[in-house]
């Protein structure tokens, strides 16, 4: 039975503006770490006050005009949300970048807050739909985020998000009263989305585990998830929605194996999370919905929860302790404040119930744009390179999750630096991060190039350092490196890649200072033990990656002990990318691969140069 007009108006509304929500939190959390401050180096309490300085003023808000004005309110939050999204896809970053995001997500818990009490009966089902249509849209994207795109698809979704929450919005302005959503579920909405952006409503950690299958499964479980969102589940159920819910968590964050030679890699089985994740969570949310009594106040207040939720799990990777208990915590935490008052709320009120006929019909539109859209929308830069080469290009580049020295994601310009590259070394690899934005970084390099790329996890599963080779790779070889205080994790991945036949290992690593200073004495000799490993298989090597240690220094000299020699030959300062002052970016190589060419970059994609160097192997 399809939903009365009145409130699928509401319903649209509600979806557009949480989809617009995403998409400004998409660029705002990115925005702390790479403007307003810089990961690992500006406090991370201070960006922290910062972000909740952001939701405190939306909460001042909410409270001063939630009984006085809450219509007028409500559309001129509609009106900032708009602008500030408009304004995002036309800058080219740096503070404006800051501003408008900030001012965005400002703008829009406001309009939740106000529009979740207002559209009450539609509160869960509109929540998920919006969320659903975010993961759809995000996974079509090769999960590179339209507002970052100047493309027909970032502009064509950016028109069909704002004209859709302006009509829906205008539509339900005379809209009846109806009654607010049960008080769990205003608390619990913030919390809930951040559970939804950091694992299971999360598109790139899907692409990550499974590539376009992982796509494919999040998108129709969100699809899923809405019809679920749209009933009153009994108690048992929305316990069972609860265990869903934190055992997705749990296998999509914690369950780890060894695959390919490679340690701590998250199993392609576990797409089964992003499976069973997203209707979990609606359940819990249709759970929690149940009931009277909420106001606009307590969901603005459930947004001071998910800030300091995202930076006390992004926090442990810099204090030490697991993020991801944290995160399995805060899932669990949700799931079981609201399953535990299903019995004890009222079952008065209407049903917001999507067909059975709606769900299939979205659920095969959602799976084939899941399928085929990141062939569509990712188009590969196009090149023209020799099958016979006498000479083989490296390349070692600290890509910053994608971020240049502006703060904004550019993919296609980190994807030219590649181009004509054989074989590339990349650190500081993101496939997922909801601080850095949620993009598959990797898969959508490897579009854009049409090439084969290995991962090895150092922070987590989804963070880390990759090889990107024209080559097959033949093998692998991962091998965590130990911390010794450093806030993040390191690794050395060896790649062994035929170089004009010669089989020849390839070693992408980065190394982790555990002070102010170079601090990697420790890790380097790990690295070196690693290293030696493989120059016992007696054939050439290279060695490159974000070093964290300038020519001279004893860390370098220990690997210079090994029988390398340095590539780049003094060739120039590498960080930061806009005023290079030192040269911690390195490319090392067994003296048989006779190195030439030595090439600092200045592309601007990162806040490192990329550099370069040419290889010949032994004759």
């Amino acid at each position: 039975m399809p939903l009365p007009r009145t409130r699928t108006t509401a319903l649209l509304a509600l979806a557009a503006g949480v989809w617009v929500l995403v998409d400004v939190v998409r660029v705002w959390a990115p925005s702390l770490i790479t403007i307003f401050g810089q990961a690992a180096s500006t406090p991370p309490e201070l960006m922290g006050a910062y972000a909740l300085g952001c939701v405190a003023v939306a909460v001042v808000v909410v409270a001063l005009t939630a009984r006085r004005a809450p219509g007028t309110t409500l559309g001129l939050a509609v009106g900032v949300m708009v602008v500030c999204r408009v304004g995002l896809q036309l800058s080219d970053g740096g503070r404006p970048q800051l501003v408008l995001a900030s001012v965005g997500v400002a703008a829009s818990i406001v309009w939740l807050a106000l529009a979740v009490v207002r559209y009450g009966d539609v509160a869960a089902v509109g929540t998920v739909t919006g969320v659903a249509v975010s993961v759809t849209t995000h996974a079509a994207l090769g999960t590179w985020g339209a507002v970052w795109r100047h493309d027909f698809w970032g502009w064509a979704l950016l028109v069909v998000q704002v004209a859709v929450l302006v009509a829906a919005t205008s539509k339900s302005r005379g809209r009846e009263t109806v009654p607010a959503p049960g008080r769990r579920f205003a608390w619990l909405l913030m919390p809930g989305l951040l559970v939804a952006g950091v694992v299971v409503g999360n598109a790139s950690r899907a692409s990550a585990v499974a590539g376009t299958l992982g796509l494919v499964a999040i998108a129709a479980a969100s699809v899923v998830a809405v019809a679920l969102a749209g009933t009153r589940p009994r108690p048992v159920v929305a316990w069972l929605g609860a265990a869903a819910l934190v055992g997705s968590v749990a296998l999509a964050l914690v369950v780890t194996v060894e695959l390919d030679g490679i340690p701590a890699v998250t199993p392609p089985w576990a797409v089964v999370a992003y499976a069973v994740g997203p209707p979990a969570l609606a359940t819990v949310w249709a759970a929690s919905a149940r009931g009277t009594g909420a106001s606009p106040v307590a969901v603005a207040l459930g947004g001071l929860v998910w800030v300091a939720l995202l930076f006390v799990y992004y926090a442990g990777y810099d204090l030490g302790y697991r993020a991801d208990v944290v995160a399995v915590g805060a899932g669990a935490v949700v799931a079981v404040v609201a399953a535990a008052g299903v019995g004890s709320r009222s079952d008065d009120g209407p049903v917001a119930a999507v067909g059975l006929r709606a769900t299939a019909v979205a659920g095969a539109l959602a799976i084939a744009a899941a399928w085929a859209g990141p062939t569509l929308t990712v188009r590969p830069l196009v090149t023209e390179i020799s099958d016979v080469q006498e000479s083989t290009q490296v390349v070692a580049y600290n890509v910053r999750m994608g971020y240049g020295m502006d703060g904004t994601f550019r993919p296609a310009d980190v994807a030219e630096v590649l181009l004509r590259t054989d074989v590339a070394l990349l650190s500081e690899v993101d496939r997922g991060w909801y601080l850095n934005g949620g993009q598959d970084h990797l898969a959508i390099l490897e579009r854009l190039l049409e090439r084969d790329a290995v991962f090895a996890p150092a922070a987590d599963p989804v963070w880390g350092d990759a090889v990107l080779s024209r080559i097959p790779v033949e093998e692998t070889v991962g091998t965590p490196l130990p911390s010794h205080g450093a806030v993040t994790g390191a690794q050395a991945l060896a790649a062994r890649i035929p170089v004009e036949g010669v089989p020849t290992w390839f070693v992408s690593t980065h190394l982790q200072p555990n002070d102010s200073d170079e601090g990697v004495r420790e890790q380097t000799d790990d690295l070196a033990a690693a290293v030696r490993a493989r120059l016992d298989d007696n054939i050439p090597l290279v060695l490159g990656g974000d070093l964290n240690t300038v020519p001279g220094s004893p860390s370098y000299e220990v690997l210079l002990d090994l029988g390398l020699v340095d590539a780049l030959d003094g060739e120039g300062p590498t960080s930061p990318a806009d005023a290079p002052a030192r040269q911690i970016d390195h490319l090392l190589v067994t003296p048989d691969l006779a190195p030439s060419y030595p090439v600092v970059g200045t592309s601007q994609a990162s806040d490192h140069l990329p550099v370069l160097v040419t290889i010949r192997p032994p004759r």
